[in-house]
């Protein structure tokens, strides 16, 4: 029930992230698809460009979590009963539902784009969504979330850029980015090992830190300041 009310929740608070998150990919597309050399650029360039908007949309989540600490909401939910943990798990549950969202618009309108005019997905397309696109989208998510709501938590409410919900993304973005960076040192016949690698690490990096939520974040520091 609770799960259902905080995603329910972060879509009506989100609702920009969701059209920011359809507008960009539909510019993307566009602009691969208009390219001279759109056959081999939008397969090679598309799917290397979607978790990053699915990170960025993932902060509806962070943001729903920051709003409820700093209101006070999570000081009547810890009286009642319900453990730190399970915030968190809300608060990562929003934040993969933006993503999902987000990801599966940017997939159909890039697929629906490339497919109206002509350019063949080959099989390595499919291969760099399913071995790099989709897990860095939900890890990056996931790590941007619970950096973001450990930090609001051990730390005063804040607002604009200087708060979990202004830096927090940077998180998730920059090791999309620097995976990327990696991947491109190595073989072509490596390259899905570091991007999944790094996928599973950051998701194992994201288990630990919850696993000690409990012990790192004191029922006090949920309480709001006001």
């Amino acid at each position: 029930m609770l799960e259902a009310l905080t995603v329910n929740r972060t879509l009506r608070v989100g609702w920009r992230y969701l059209v920011i998150g359809t507008a960009i990919p539909l510019i993307l597309t566009i602009e691969l698809l208009i390219s001279s050399n759109r056959a081999i650029v939008f397969p090679t360039t598309f799917p290397l460009e979607v978790p990053i908007f699915a990170v960025l949309g993932s902060t509806a989540g962070l943001m729903t979590f920051t709003s409820d600490r700093a209101k006070g909401v999570f000081e009547y939910l810890l009286a009642y009963g319900i453990q730190p943990r399970t915030l968190f798990m809300n608060g990562l549950l929003a934040a993969l539902a933006m993503s999902a969202i987000i990801l599966s618009t940017s997939l159909a309108i890039g697929v629906g784009g490339a497919v109206a005019e002509g350019v063949a997905l080959k099989w390595n397309f499919e291969e760099a969504i399913l071995l790099y696109t989709l897990p860095m989208a939900f890890a990056g998510a996931l790590f941007t979330s619970t950096i973001g709501m450990i930090w609001s938590s051990v730390s005063s409410p804040r607002s604009g850029f200087n708060s979990p919900v202004g830096i927090a993304p940077m998180f998730g973005v920059a090791p999309t980015i620097l995976v990327l960076i990696i991947a491109e040192t190595v073989p072509t016949s490596e390259y899905y090992w570091v991007t999944g690698g790094a996928a599973a690490i950051i998701v194992v990096a994201v288990l630990v830190l919850l696993a000690l939520s409990a012990r790192l974040l004191g029922r006090e520091r949920f309480l709001s300041p006001l």
